[in-house]
């Protein structure tokens, strides 16, 4: 019920900036204030303000993170990614990251105990996109229809944002804000993704990373992501029984986390149960999930081992699934860090020789 509510609010905002600038264009062309000419190059301008929004609203989240105390790792817009290395150097990869326009991933200052910095690195975003606005709707939107829309665009991007739903910005610090524990998670996503930006992968970072932490006040997607954490460490361990059970702890409340994670989810469930050579009637509801379809169309190392596993498991198909790993090879430059990279290759080799062992799936 709560994920419908935070659909629908989402739903109702988009639909209230639709029928506003819906009913100025009617108007105005109606009037005969705009010519078809003039829309068209509104409508052109929506597009590159929104993008102007969303390059000023990271660089606003690094602003303020470097002002308390982070360090920028990666400043992504679209799939643009630039990445600061250790040596100081920047280099520049195309990545998707599904759900997201924009990132920028910063390293965390080291954690203290109900004294960790959150907020203003969560809402500067927000904080530099209401401040752009605010010049706009003062100095342009009065005498410009330009600046109205810069305007109008700024305001959607501050609404979407700042008001807390979904997995937006205000809902982050929302749900850090309620307890030292969440705000610990928060931290955690941070330090983990600066560690396998350095090359680390899972089984190289420090166990405590991976103690269970309470749900307190609730279970929140601060606390799915600690699951999926030890989910990513049993996988790359090999710790199968591990790996299996927690899969099947979050497939019990699949239906509370954040779509992003229940496609990810829904992948690996697939893989582990293609490796673990049941007949389990999951395993093709899963294969034809739409969801499930059209994110292993992207071109990933991890997608690639899943298709693999699925090939030769239960397809029989050992040429195909040889070829999907040679092909996943290719993609190590797209991982979404070295340590993910460097992981998904040993997968990749492990796969490749139980296919060349004619394993028959995972055995204890």
């Amino acid at each position: 019920m709560k994920k419908i509510w935070q659909r629908f609010g989402m739903f109702t905002i988009m639909i209230l900036f639709g029928a506003v600038i819906g009913r100025y264009l009617g108007y105005s062309v109606g009037s005969g204030e705009l010519t078809g000419r003039e829309i068209f190059q509104l409508l052109l301008l929506t597009v590159i303000f929104y993008i102007i929004h969303i390059v000023i609203h990271e660089a606003g989240h690094g602003f303020f993170g470097f002002l308390t105390g982070y360090k920028l790792v990666s400043y992504r817009i679209f799939s643009f990614i630039w990445i600061w290395q250790e040596n100081g150097k920047v280099i520049f990869r195309r990545q998707k990251v599904p759900g997201t326009l924009g990132q920028c991933l910063m390293s965390p200052p080291a954690y203290q105990r109900g004294k960790y910095p959150f907020r203003l690195y969560l809402m500067g975003g927000v904080m530099v996109n209401l401040i752009a606005t605010v010049i706009a709707g003062i100095f342009f939107a009065p005498v410009s229809l330009w600046g109205s829309c810069f305007v109008v665009v700024g305001l959607f991007i501050i609404v979407t944002n700042g008001i807390p739903m979904g997995f937006n910005d205000g809902m982050s610090i929302m749900l850090a804000s309620a307890s030292e524990e969440q705000q610990y998670l928060l931290y955690l996503q941070f330090e983990v993704n600066d560690q396998m930006m350095k090359g680390k992968t899972y089984r190289e970072l420090p166990d405590s990373y991976f103690s269970d932490v309470p749900e307190i006040p609730k279970r929140t997607y601060f606390n799915d992501y600690l699951s999926f954490l030890q989910v990513g460490r049993a996988l790359d361990c090999r710790q199968w029984r591990i790996y299996k059970t927690k899969l099947e702890e979050i497939w019990r409340h699949k239906e509370d986390i954040i779509s992003l994670y229940q496609i990810e989810l829904k992948k690996e469930l697939l893989f582990c149960l293609c490796i673990f050579g049941e007949k389990d009637v999951r395993i093709s509801q899963l294969w034809e999930d739409k969801d499930v379809q059209m994110s292993l169309k992207q071109s990933s190392m991890g997608n690639c081992r899943v298709t693999a596993a699925y090939y030769y498991y239960i397809e029989k198909k050992k040429d195909e699934a040889l070829k999907q790993l040679e092909n996943g090879q290719q993609l190590l430059i797209k991982a979404p860090n070295p340590g993910d990279g460097k992981m998904e290759l040993q997968l990749n080799q492990w796969l490749s020789e139980q296919i060349m062992e004619n394993s028959q799936g995972v055995f204890f």
